[in-house]
Order: structure tokens, then C-alpha cells, then sequence
């Protein structure tokens, strides 16, 4: 973690403290939250355009970079410049981040995902999943999808992964009402919705060994029934804390909103969630002042994430603490 351009009297700010977790400690709590670059070629492997992103990204204080979301399965691509971890072919590429940021002292985890129903017309011609099509034994085959891929992602060099469960990929889909009509195991109540999530977390865990870090980045609201969402989303965290997960990183139903952020999206949601779970809570999404940092981090959240605010400017951190 690069503290060269922080000036001295914030070097001991408690964004660039230390903080821990179970299985990981981080050397600080600013993350470069998961940003894809939509630059991978035509077979997924990074270019050098990535490479040279992250060459960039390791020179500045974030205690943990998460990766730009790596597809876990060939059908469930959901670009066609999206990252791909689904055979060991693509060890050397993912060796290379990892090494790139690992080497700046900077945690870095492999984000991980399935596009579901975004994965039309990007992947292939393959059929599109979704949870209202797929039988139990493809949810079985996902689930190991995403083990194989953490256990590369482990043989790589990466810290942790973070399981993709936001944005309306895959893992997202299931557990969101209005896109999961199953009356199985894996459809119903919010626990039976979540049941994929939980499964795929204790499946990297089986995988890759109980200490191995397992982050998961989730949807803190709907747009609909949420407030049944979040009662569901209280009792998904406590399950994630059960099996052994991190930290779950909120974001949102509308995660890229236009226009200048008046106060960060989803903090209230975060701060109302840790009343109901003492799984550690991490916050992404329209964080744009020094000071919004303060109140996230005083509040008991653990980590304040970034996207696109250093992907415009690198030394975005700099500047707010300058």
C-alpha cells in the first residue's frame, strides 16, 4: 500500500489502518471495489490494457483490489470482453494480476461470477441459464464451476475471491423473487433462494480449505417488496457469517446511477443491516468525500469501496486526502 503521495498528519487515518477479518488482514480499508474493463479477447484471456490497469492501480493505498468480474463457465459469459477462469488455461493470465498487485503489498481478490440471463448472446450460442430453467443438476454443475475457479484462482496467487451475487447476474437472479419462481430447494423463502449462494460459498470453502477468504458482494435493496428484501437479506448475511464468509460488500438494485452522487447510495442500508448480523459489512457505491469516508468507517463498516472514481483518475485517494 503506497502511502508516498498521502500527506503525513492522514498516514494514521483509519483508512489506511489495518483491519481484519477472519481468515485475511488487510493494510488498509479502502478497496478498489470489482470494475470490469470489458477489454479481454475474443477467447477470454487479459490483454495488456488490463495488465497495465493494474500496474497502475498497485501504485496507490488501497489495502485490497478486487478484480474485474471473471466468468466461472463458457455459457455463462455475459460480455464478449469479459475475463474467463474456467480452465486452467487461464492460470497465467490471472498468475499475472495477482502477482502485479500482490507484489505492492496490496491484498487482491478474484472476483468470480455467472452472467445468468446476461449471458445472451455473449456466450457462445450456449443455452442461457436462469433460475427458472435450470435443472438441479446444472445448479449442482455451477456450483462446482465456481469451486474449480476459486481453487485456480488460489493456485494463482490471489488472496480470497468474491463470489458475484449483486447486479442480476446469476447468483443475484436467485435470490431475488421476481426472477426465481422455483417451489423446490431452491426457490420460495428467502433462505430456499438463497440456497445456491450458500452452497457455492461452502463449495470453495470444500475446495480450497476452510481459511481460504471467501467475500460475497450482494444487492442491499429491490425494487420491489424490499422491505421483505431486506428481512431476507438480514437473514442471508447471518448465513454467510455461519458457513464462514468475510465480509459482504453492498450494492444495489440501481448501481450505476448518473450524474454527481448527493451522499453514498447504500449506506443507510449497510448501517441497518449490521443491526441484524455480525457478519463484517463492507460499502460500495457513491462515495465521493473525504468525509463520507469518515462516517462510513466510524459507523462499524469495515472497508469503503471505489470503482469508477479510480478508474477516471488513479490517484483519486490522493486527491481526497491531499
Amino acid at each position: 500500500m503506497n502511502l508516498a503521495n498521502i500527506p503525513e498528519k492522514y498516514r494514521g487515518h483509519a483508512a489506511f489502518s489495518p483491519v481484519s477479518f477472519k481468515n485475511i488482514t488487510l493494510p488498509g480499508r479502502i478497496v478498489r471495489s470489482a470494475t470490469e474493463l470489458f477489454c479481454a479477447d475474443e477467447n477470454g484471456h487479459v490483454v495488456q490494457k488490463e495488465f497495465s490497469a493494474y500496474t497502475e492501480l498497485a501504485k496507490h493505498p488501497f489495502g485490497m483490489i478486487v478484480s474485474g468480474h471473471t466468468c466461472v463457465s463458457p455459457e455463462g459469459r455475459s460480455n464478449p470482453g469479459q475475463n474467463a477462469v474456467w480452465d486452467d488455461i487461464f492460470i497465467p493470465d490471472q498468475s499475472k494480476i495477482a502477482g502485479i498487485v500482490a507484489g505492492a503489498g496490496i491484498k487482491i481478490i478474484l472476483q468470480i461470477g455467472h452472467g445468468g440471463m446476461k449471458a445472451e448472446k455473449s456466450n457462445g450460442g450456449r443455452p442461457v441459464y436462469t433460475p427458472d430453467n435450470m435443472s438441479v443438476e446444472q445448479i449442482r454443475e455451477t456450483v462446482k464451476a465456481f469451486a474449480d475457479a476459486a481453487k485456480r484462482a488460489q493456485k494463482c496467487g490471489f488472496d480470497g475471491v468474491q463470489l458475484h451475487a449483486a447486479h442480476m447476474y446469476l447468483l443475484s437472479q436467485f435470490f431475488y423473487e421476481q426472477y426465481n419462481h422455483r417451489t423446490d430447494a431452491y426457490g420460495g423463502t428467502g433462505e430456499k433462494r438463497f440456497r445456491i449462494i450458500r452452497e457455492t460459498a461452502e463449495a470453495v470453502k470444500a475446495a480450497c480449505g476452510d481459511a481460504f477468504p471467501v467475500f460475497i458482494k450482494i444487492n442491499g435493496d429491490n425494487n420491489i417488496n424490499n422491505e421483505r428484501y431486506f428481512a431476507d437479506l438480514c437473514e442471508a448475511a447471518n448465513i454467510c457469517d455461519a458457513v464462514g464468509v468475510e465480509g459482504m460488500e453492498i450494492s444495489g438494485y440501481e448501481s450505476q446511477r448518473a450524474g454527481t452522487p448527493e451522499a453514498p447510495y447504500f449506506f443507510e442500508t449497510a448501517r441497518n443491516l449490521m443491526e441484524h448480523t455480525g457478519l463484517p459489512i463492507m460499502l460500495v457505491g457513491g462515495i465521493r468525500k473525504r468525509s463520507e469516508i469518515d462516517e462510513i468507517l466510524a459507523s462499524g463498516i469495515k472497508t469503503v469501496s471505489f470503482c469508477r472514481p479510480v478508474m477516471q483518475n488513479y490517484d483519486f485517494i490522493e486527491r481526497l486526502f491531499s
